[in-house]
């Protein structure tokens, strides 16, 4: 089976579909035509060895009710229809969570569908889809002359986490949901229920299409469990029935228990702070997590990034961050490649660790810490972390290196990490590098709709990651002499 949007020229191939009734299809397909030109509708449909056996069409614009449609949020769909011969096999349900599914990366959040009040099963079925919300009522056209009912299916945040509420039963309803700040790749809310306090993250839709994501998250929540067990004041997912991830129609999330705390500004972190975060680095370093050691995991990324291309985009799309790129192609070039030689000498050496431990993945409550978003967790240098972790709490802005905070937080690690510090600090300081190329590399995709498609807000927030993170790449290649003296 095959799912995709027509173009106007299959238009033709959906007539087999249609009633039997020439006269009512040539004023059909004239109609619709018509509305293909001013872009106000779209058909996807399943295809079978090259034969449209279901359709579902998108209007855009409202046509019966004003409450169809809203411009850029509310779309309505009709002529949900499937091939008699393919009936009661779940293809219906599938061709509409495909069109949702294609909708919601272009920003659509609502959907309305017309259901005859009689056909109670047909309204069983679309509640059982999110179509929950009666909101109006009509009349159909010459085409099909019913009566119907309008019913709404929302994709936001309250109705998704209402729903994830009532499946793993930590609440019988919802006292309030507040988005806060969270990562820069998913979404966090807080949720208060009647019978607790949660954060729950709702995991980019981007980022779960990738073969290895699952995965990725389980063996997370096992370097959580594992570093809890040493001491470690580790915040892991509250695991429901086993359950890392919930998935809720084609969304996923994951709940934490609510910790109240602090995360800290930059001008709030003391040098008491760094003695602590390299106390606990060294701590982390230390742990023996042999019970789950993969060898598939010790891949160590190397890429050459194509600047260009995504310099050619950036250019055409007259992004903000076009000048930015171009004005710092060759050094993104150059770095990439000292960066490439250093991950390959890093991979003699690795161990299992948090690997993002910067200042907004830890809950302060006073002086102590809690640390969150195990999430990228996997193999790493140890020298790569400590150089990343000490840049972290010792940078107030770019620019504005601390190296007394730097000094302490490498110094404290040293007095408690069972290892030895790699002496080859030139090699290792430029694989450090690596990661912040690579997330400006990801950002590019995101703010140019490269591989993924991604919302306006997402795409704001790659805009301001790339300009921060290619200013942040540059300044770092400029005190790097003074690092590896603090490192010897």
């Amino acid at each position: 089976m095959n799912y995709k949007k027509i173009k106007k020229e299959e238009f033709e191939k959906l007539k087999k579909l249609f009633p039997d009734n020439e006269e009512i299809w040539q004023k059909y397909r004239k109609q619709r035509l018509e509305q293909f030109d001013k872009k106000e509708i779209d058909v996807f449909v399943i295809e079978d060895n090259n034969e449209i056996i279901g359709e579902i069409t998108i209007n855009y614009i409202n046509h019966n009710l004003q409450t169809e449609t809203i411009l850029g949020k509310r779309v309505y769909l009709e002529a949900f229809r499937i091939d008699k011969n393919y009936q009661g096999k779940g293809l219906g349900q599938k061709l509409l969570n495909y069109v949702i599914d294609n909708l919601i990366q272009d920003g659509y959040t609502e959907f309305t569908i017309g259901v005859e009040k009689t056909n109670d099963i047909a309204k069983h079925i679309y509640f059982k889809l999110g179509f929950i919300e009666a909101i109006d009522k009509g009349h159909g056209d010459e085409f099909d002359p019913s009566d119907y009912i309008l019913y709404l299916k929302k994709i936001d945040c309250y109705y998704n986490i209402k729903k994830l509420i009532k499946e793993t039963n930590i609440g019988n309803k919802i006292i309030t949901v507040d988005k806060v700040t969270g990562g820069l790749s998913h979404r966090m809310y807080k949720v208060v229920t009647d019978k607790g306090i949660y954060a729950v993250k709702e995991l980019n839709p981007n980022v779960m299409k990738r073969k290895q994501a699952y995965s990725n998250f389980l063996f997370a929540e096992k370097v959580t469990d594992i570093a809890k067990m040493n001491g470690i004041s580790a915040i892991g997912t509250n695991k429901i029935n086993g359950k890392v991830i919930e998935e809720i129609d084609n969304n996923y999330f994951m709940i934490f228990d609510w910790k109240d705390g602090k995360i800290l500004k930059n001008e709030e972190i003391t040098e008491e702070h760094c003695k602590i975060i390299g106390k606990i680095l060294a701590k982390i370093h230390n742990i023996d997590f042999s019970d789950i050691e993969d060898e598939k995991r010790k891949q160590i990324n190397v890429e050459e990034f194509d600047w260009n291309k995504y310099l050619k985009v950036a250019e055409c799309q007259n992004t903000t961050f076009a000048t930015l790129l171009k004005d710092n192609i060759s050094l993104l070039y150059e770095l990439n490649k000292k960066a490439n030689d250093g991950q390959i000498y890093a991979k003699t050496h690795l161990v299992i660790s948090h690997t993002d431990l910067d200042r907004k993945n830890v809950i302060w409550q006073e002086n102590i810490p809690f640390i969150i978003d195990w999430e990228a967790s996997g193999y790493i240098n140890p020298t790569i972390e400590l150089i990343q972790v000490a840049w972290y709490w010792s940078d107030g802005d770019i620019g504005n290196l601390n190296y007394d905070k730097f000094k302490i937080i490498v110094e404290e690690y040293k007095k408690y990490y069972k290892g030895n510090i790699d002496k080859n600090i030139d090699k290792l300081i430029y694989a450090d590098i690596y990661s912040g190329l690579a997330w400006v590399n990801y950002n590019l995709q995101r703010a140019l709709c490269i591989e993924c498609k991604c919302d306006k807000e997402e795409i704001e927030l790659a805009e301001n990651e790339i300009k921060c993170s290619i200013e942040e790449i540059i300044y770092n290649e400029s005190q790097m002499k003074q690092m590896i003296k603090l490192l010897k």
